[in-house]
């Protein structure tokens, strides 16, 4: 007995290390292709849920072995009583300077892989109500709030001499999801 509870005391003294290894065997499992990593499935049911509740998960669609096919970013255009319109580019990163993307990138997975989706339509009326708080605290008086996804294809190979033509390119446009005062006493 006095053996096993010296072992028991041997592994929890080590829990560093041993969090530091079942997280790599998670990230692992998350960044493999099914084909290529045979647990993965049985591994991603088991850690799925604390990684995202801890946000500690591993998203790598925009890397290997088959990134995205092309540029997405999310647009928000806000008309105010007043008659003003704003615009805020919430994921388009070419635009912001690299401190703000390294502050906004958590918020660019969220948008891109999740709001901007038909399927995650159930986070588009609550985002706007969001942004409607947002805005109103800032003294505006949003009257219609549109979310808008926009796209093209990439051109592979980009190199150096088109990269500056790439977002000159036309950008396909859709607005998924509008907002208007009128939801306001929906509530």
């Amino acid at each position: 007995m006095a053996s096993f509870l010296h072992t028991c005391f041997a592994i929890a003294s080590r829990w560093p290390t041993v969090l530091v290894a079942a997280y790599s065997l998670a990230v692992l499992s998350w960044s493999m292709p099914a084909g290529l990593f045979p647990y993965k499935s049985s591994l991603d049911a088991i850690t799925t849920k604390p990684l995202i509740f801890l946000n500690l998960w591993q998203g790598w669609d925009m890397f290997s072995p088959e990134p995205r096919s092309e540029d997405i970013w999310i647009d928000v255009l806000v008309i105010d009583r007043d008659g003003s319109q704003h615009h805020w580019p919430l994921t388009h990163m070419i635009e912001m300077p690299y401190f703000d993307r390294w502050q906004k990138e958590r918020w660019r997975k969220y948008f891109n892989d999740h709001l901007r989706l038909d399927a995650e339509r159930t986070l588009w009326k609550p985002f706007a109500e969001y942004w409607l708080r947002t805005l109103q605290t800032q003294g505006h008086d949003p009257i219609t709030i549109e979310l808008t996804r926009l796209w093209h294809p990439t051109h592979i190979p980009v190199s150096a001499a088109r990269r500056a033509d790439l977002y000159r390119g036309p950008w396909n446009r859709f607005v998924f999801y509008r907002w208007t005062a009128s939801e306001r006493g929906s509530r």
